[in-house]
């Protein structure tokens, strides 16, 4: 008598660290660090510095949530993105040859606007987890009364056993950042439109 009690105690206890370990999770709270690669390695031709700004101009600043049916949780940046961004970008820029002002008055000006940044970790009947990540920046070059202006769009999904994690979260934003913004470092003619 005592072993099957034991014997069901085990049971009702692995089922309860199976079922508390399926739903363990909550909100998420990611850093943002993407690294720049610089793949063009020769200078860009400008002789006069630009200023740069960084818009996050995203309605709503959430990334977005991970969870089921049950329970959805939501997914969100810590830290300045804006900050964090131009920081990254006036480093890159310096290797390109390009050097940055923070005076808004220069007459030749690099806006990056952040237009869409979502990550979702979504529970998917057939698949299990299917965690999407989606950036969109638009970069401007205003210079004098002439603009340039070109998009930048990056797209992941992958399929996962379980939610994402805030680890594996972190790296698919990092890694979709870091390739929107690398691209844009990269794009020989968006950085000819500083001379134009």
């Amino acid at each position: 008598m005592y072993s099957l009690i034991k014997k069901q105690s085990y049971l009702a206890l692995s089922f309860l660290v199976i079922t508390l370990s399926s739903c363990a999770y909550g909100p998420q709270f990611i850093a943002l660090n993407p690294d720049i690669v610089i793949t063009n390695q020769e200078e860009a031709k400008k002789s006069k510095p630009i200023s740069l700004s960084v818009t996050d101009s995203r309605s709503d600043k959430t990334l977005g949530v991970a969870g089921d049916d049950s329970a959805q949780f939501d997914i969100s940046l810590k830290g300045d993105i804006e900050a964090t961004v131009k920081s990254k970008m006036v480093e890159a820029l310096e290797k390109r040859g390009i050097q940055t002002v923070s005076v808004d008055s220069n007459p030749t000006h690099l806006l990056i606007d952040l237009q869409r940044l979502t990550l979702n970790s979504i529970k998917n009947p057939r698949f299990g987890y299917v965690t999407t990540m989606e950036v969109e920046i638009l970069a401007s070059i205003v210079n004098g009364n002439r603009k340039y202006s070109k998009r930048y769009s990056v797209g992941t999904e992958k399929k996962l056993g379980s939610v994402s994690s805030s680890h594996e979260s972190a790296k698919m934003l990092n890694e979709a950042m870091s390739q929107a913004l690398s691209s844009i470092v990269n794009d020989d003619a968006l950085l000819r439109a500083l001379d134009q």
